[in-house]
C-alpha cells in the first residue's frame, strides 16, 4: 500500500517505530486512509526491522474475516512485480492484519494530472502485464481503477505501478459471491459486472477495466455503447492518435469476446504504440514489414509504397523508418521491456519461501527463445539490443556462459550502451567467483590467468558503466574491492547502498561477502577467534538478506562460503567439525531444492559427504555410509547434462578419500 506521496522512504526508523501502538510485531505510524474492509497504516516491522503496511479488518463479521483473509490469499497468489507484495497475515492482539509492501508514493488517481499520454500508456502497459498473471492464475480483479494502482518512482525516475487491493477479486474456479450480486466501482464496471453476470466475468472485465482507467487518466470522454463517439480530448489538447484510439475502444468493447484477448496482447499494443509500432493485430506480418525496413534503409517515399499496401497499420511505422538512430531506439526499448519483464518475474519469484525455481526457468527459458526468434527476424540492427536482452535474461537465471557469450556478441555488434557495459561487468564479476568457487571445492586446478582476465574485464567494463539503469553500479564495484582484499571498503560502500535501499537485499549479501573476506585474512593470520567473530557477521547479513530473497540461492552460498573457508583453514575438533559439515549439508539441500541443476550444489554437496566422513573417521564413527551416499547422489545426477563435465571429478574425489580412510 501507499505512503505519502515523496521521492523516497527515510532510510532510517521514523520516530513512531519505537513510540506507536504496539500491534503484534508492529508499530503503527500515521493512517494511510479507510475502505470498505478496514484501515491501512504505515507500521514498522520490529522482527525485520523494516517499513510495510499493514492493513487491518474493520468489521468483525464471521463473513468479513472470510473476505479479509481471502483478498490476502489472492493477492499473495500473484507473483509479478507490479502487484504490490503481501508479506504476512496473522491475527496481532486479537486484530487480523495483512502486512505488505509500502509503495513510496501516489495512487495514479492523484498523480494523473500530471502524467502524459506516453507515461500513461508505459503505466497501464505494467498494470496489464500485473494482470496477465493473475489471469493465468484464474484470478480476476474486478476493481481496476486509478486509485487502486499505486505508483513509485523508479531509479530512472519512471513511474512504477503496483496493483493493489485485491478485496473484490475472483478465483474463477470458486465463488464467494453471491449469484446475481453486483460488486466493484461502477464508472469502471464492463457491462457483464453490472449487470450481475457472474458466468461472464472474467480477464476480459478486468481489460475493459484498465481501457477505462486508461481514459480516466487520459480526461478522455468515454465511447458510447456500441463503440460510437466518444474518446474525446480535453480542451486545448491534442487530439488523440488513431492507433490509441483502436486500443481503447477494444478495451471497451461492449462484448467480453469483442476486447483483447488477453491482458499481455493489451500491454504489448499500448507499447507498440507508445514507441511509434504499429500495432500487434498481425505480429508476423509486422516482423515481415520490419525486417525489411531495417534491412533496406530506404527513403522516405519507399516507406510510402509499402503503406499503399498494407493501408493504415504501416503509417505508424513511416516515423521510425525515417532514422536509423531512431529504428535503434525502438529496437532497444522493445528488446528491454522483453527482458525487464524476465528479471521481474525472477526477482518477484525469489521473494516467496524457497521451493523449486525449475518450472520458472523454464518459462524463462521459453522467452529467451521468443527474444533470439524475434532478433533473428528482425535482422542485423536488432543483434545488439536483442543480445544484451538474451544475455541480461540469462544472467538472472546464473546460466553463466550463455550470458557471457550473448552480452560479448552485443558488443562486438558495436551495442556499447551503459546497460550493456554493466552487464559484462557483472558477468565477470559472477564468472571470477564461480572460477574461485571450483578451486575451492577441488573441481578444477588454480588459474590464475583466467582469474585475472575476469577481473581486468570487470573492471574495464565498469569503468564504461556510467548511467547503467538496471541495477546499481556499485553493486559490481564493491565485488570487486572484495576480490581484491578491501573488505572494510566494501563493508562501508554496501552499507551506503543499504542506507539508500534497505529491502535491497543484494546489497546485504555484498556485506556478508565483505566479512567472509576480512575473516579470511584474519585465519591467513593465525587468529582464529577474529576470524570466527567476523564469520559470525557475515551469517548475520546472509540471513538478512534471506528474510527478504527467500528463494535466492545466493542467501545460501554466502552462508556456505564463510563455512568451507573456516573448515578449510582453522583447526577445528573432530566433533566441532562434523557440527560445521552438518550446517552445511543442511544449506546444499535447500539449495538443491531450489536449484537441483545447479553444478556448485552438486560439488557442494560431495563434499559435504567426504568432510563429514574425514570427522566420522576421526569419531569412529560410520564414514563408510557418508562416502556410499556421495556414490549415490553422483549417480542420481549421470543423467544431467549440466554435471557432465563434473561426474568424473567428483568421482575421483570420492575414491581417493575411501582409499586414504581404509589404509
Amino acid at each position: 500500500m501507499r505512503a505519502e506521496a515523496h521521492p523516497s522512504l527515510p532510510s532510517s526508523r521514523p520516530p513512531w517505530a519505537t513510540e506507536g501502538r504496539k500491534l503484534g510485531r508492529y508499530r503503527l505510524g500515521p493512517s494511510l486512509g479507510k475502505g470498505g474492509m478496514g484501515e491501512v497504516f504505515r507500521a514498522w516491522d520490529t522482527l525485520l526491522d523494516r517499513e510495510v503496511a499493514l492493513k487491518l479488518l474493520g468489521a468483525s463479521r464471521p463473513e468479513a474475516l472470510v473476505r479479509f483473509m481471502r483478498e490476502a490469499q489472492l493477492q499473495a497468489r500473484v507473483n509479478h512485480p507490479n502487484v504490490c507484495r503481501i508479506f504476512d497475515v496473522e491475527v496481532a492482539d486479537g486484530t487480523p492484519c495483512i502486512a505488505m509492501q509500502l509503495v513510496a508514493g501516489p495512487t495514479l488517481r492523484e498523480a494523473a494530472p500530471g502524467i502524459g499520454r506516453d507515461e500513461a500508456c508505459e503505466i497501464l502497459a505494467g498494470v496489464a502485464q500485473a494482470m496477465h498473471a493473475a489471469h493465468r492464475l484464474k484470478l480476476v480483479h474486478r476493481d481496476l481503477k486509478p486509485s487502486n494502482i499505486l505508483l513509485e518512482r523508479g531509479p530512472a525516475g519512471a513511474w512504477i505501478p503496483y496493483v493493489a487491493d485485491f478485496g473484490l477479486a475472483k478465483d474463477l474456479g470458486e465463488d464467494l459471491t453471491a449469484e446475481g450480486a453486483v460488486v466493484g466501482t461502477p464508472t469502471f464496471m464492463a457491462p457483464e459486472q453490472r449487470c450481475g453476470d457472474g458466468d461472464q466475468v472474467g480477464p476480459a472485465t478486468d481489460i475493459f477495466a484498465l481501457g477505462a482507467t486508461l481514459c480516466s487518466v487520459l480526461d478522455l470522454e468515454r465511447p458510447l455503447p456500441g463503440g460510437g463517439g466518444g474518446l474525446a480530448p480535453r480542451p486545448g489538447e491534442p487530439r488523440v492518435p488513431r492507433d490509441l484510439k483502436r486500443i481503447l475502444r477494444r478495451c471497451l468493447e461492449e462484448r467480453p469476446q469483442d476486447r483483447y484477448p488477453t491482458a499481455a496482447a493489451l500491454a504489448e499494443d499500448l507499447r507498440r504504440f507508445r514507441d511509434g509500432e504499429p500495432l500487434a493485430a498481425d505480429r508476423a506480418g509486422w516482423v515481415r514489414v520490419l525486417r525489411k525496413a531495417l534491412r533496406n534503409h530506404r527513403a522516405p517515399a519507399a516507406a510510402l509504397g509499402a503503406a499503399l499496401v498494407l493501408g493504415g497499420a504501416f503509417a505508424a511505422w513511416a516515423a521510425v523508418h525515417r532514422a536509423a538512430e531512431k529504428r535503434r531506439t525502438v529496437l532497444a526499448l522493445r528488446f528491454s521491456a522483453e527482458a525487464r519483464d524476465l528479471e521481474g518475474a525472477m526477482a518477484a519469484e525469489r521473494l516467496h519461501p524457497p521451493h523449486d525455481l525449475a518450472p520458472l526457468l523454464d518459462e524463462m527459458t521459453e522467452g529467451l527463445d521468443r527474444i533470439r526468434a524475434d532478433m533473428e527476424a528482425l535482422g542485423p540492427e536488432a543483434r545488439g539490443p536483442g543480445n544484451l536482452a538474451l544475455g541480461r535474461g540469462y544472467l538472472s537465471m546464473r546460466f553463466l556462459e550463455p550470458a557471457l557469450a550473448a552480452l560479448e556478441e552485443a558488443w562486438r555488434c558495436g551495442y556499447h550502451t551503459p546497460d550493456t557495459a554493466y552487464a559484462l561487468a557483472k558477468v565477470h564479476c559472477e564468472s571470477y567467483i564461480r572460477l574461485k568457487d571450483e578451486e575451492q571445492l577441488g573441481d578444477i586446478r588454480p588459474a590464475p590467468d583466467r582469474a585475472a582476465h575476469h577481473l581486468a574485464e570487470a573492471r574495464r567494463f565498469l569503468a564504461r558503466a556510467q548511467g547503467a539503469t538496471w541495477e546499481p553500479p556499485e553493486l559490481c564495484a564493491i565485488m570487486l574491492q572484495i576480490f581484491e582484499g578491501d573488505g572494510e571498503g566494501a563493508l562501508v560502500a554496501a552499507r551506503a547502498l543499504q542506507a539508500e535501499d534497505p529491502a535491497f537485499y543484494p546489497a546485504w549479501l555484498e556485506e556478508a561477502y565483505a566479512w567472509t573476506s576480512l575473516g579470511c585474512q584474519r585465519l591467513d593470520a593465525g587468529d582464529e577467534p577474529g576470524a570466527l567473530e567476523r564469520f559470525h557477521q557475515a551469517e548475520t547479513a546472509a540471513l538478512h538478506a534471506r528474510t527478504v530473497g527467500r528463494s535466492d540461492i545466493t542467501g545460501y552460498l554466502a552462508s556456505l562460503d564463510w563455512r568451507l573457508h573456516w573448515l578449510a583453514k582453522a583447526r577445528l575438533r573432530p566433533a566441532e567439525s562434523l557440527r560445521v559439515w552438518t550446517e552445511a549439508e543442511g544449506l546444499v539441500e535447500t539449495v538443491l531444492a531450489m536449484r537441483a541443476r545447479y553444478p556448485r550444489a552438486l560439488s557442494a554437496m560431495v563434499a559435504v559427504r567426504i568432510g563429514k566422513a574425514q570427522a566420522l573417521y576421526r569419531l569412529g564413527g560410520d564414514w563408510r555410509r557418508e562416502l556410499d551416499q556421495a556414490d549415490a547422489f553422483l549417480d542420481a545426477a549421470r543423467p544431467i547434462p549440466a554435471y557432465a563435465w563434473l561426474l568424473p571429478v567428483k568421482r575421483a574425489q570420492v575414491a581417493r578419500t575411501r582409499r586414504e580412510l581404509t589404509s
